[in-house]
């Protein structure tokens, strides 16, 4: 099976990170969605990456900003701050039905995303990625229906039983990892494969890292989704080696 290729943050590569135009990009190429979540004071969830940021002398936090408060603000790229909510009334009912992938800032936000799932429906189309088991753990207690993808550390280079807790994770119905491109190696897939689990890749932004994530392959075993800044790019790509 073809990998799944995910817009990271939108098609960032050609618009401005976390916004419609990036998203709406992305979903043209017929990629699907991944964005960055945090909760607003009035505890609605926003696209956007970090959990604060500063225009000129002044910070702000995203939790201590109501939404209203928010899209006040005039950022210096002049970006609309959507809701995941826009998003998802947007492009939930598409012709080509997009998948989402949210990496969460915490456990909070994680709770309030299940409740939206919930609300939604979005069980089949919605990923919830993070980098902290216990924070996955935490929500897949709240549900047992939701898709959860522990993102590996960025400290792990060498992925086995003596880094990763397989057996532990496997216990919390957990069956993907994500790993950065830099910890992409033989035999580090081996043993994501070996263990049972998919292998997601992300930060795969040359044709040179997108040609050797598409060609890797161990018992028939692809990476199963891989999230770029240019999905048009790897979508050629991978049609091109998988045809």
């Amino acid at each position: 099976m073809k990998p799944y290729v995910f817009g990271h943050r939108g098609a960032m590569g050609y618009e401005i990170e976390n916004t419609l135009p990036s998203f709406k990009k992305a979903v043209e190429m017929k990629a699907g969605i991944e964005t960055d979540l945090h909760l607003t004071k009035d505890n609605i969830l926003v696209c956007f990456h970090d959990h604060g940021f500063q225009i000129g002398a002044q910070s702000y936090m995203i939790n201590q900003l109501t939404l209203k408060e928010l899209r006040n603000i005039r950022f210096e790229d002049e970006r609309e701050v959507p809701t995941f909510e826009d998003i998802v009334r947007i492009f939930k009912d598409s012709p080509k039905t997009p998948r989402f992938s949210c990496d969460i800032g915490n456990k909070k936000v994680g709770l309030e995303l299940i409740n939206f799932i919930e609300k939604f429906s979005l069980f089949e189309r919605l990923e919830i990625t993070d980098l902290k088991p216990r924070v996955l753990f935490n929500l897949r207690k709240k549900n047992d229906k939701v898709q959860l993808v522990h993102t590996v550390p960025f400290i792990v280079v060498h992925i086995n039983n003596k880094t990763i807790k397989f057996d532990k994770i496997h216990e919390n119905q957990i069956s993907i990892l994500n790993i950065k491109y830099d910890r992409v190696s033989e035999e580090n897939f081996k043993n994501i494969i070996d263990n049972g689990f998919k292998c997601y890749c992300w930060g795969v932004n040359s044709k040179a890292r997108m040609k050797k994530v598409l060609n890797m392959k161990y018992k028939d075993e692809t990476f199963s989704a891989i999230y770029t800044n240019f999905p048009d790019i790897l979508i050629n790509l991978r049609d091109e080696i998988y045809s």
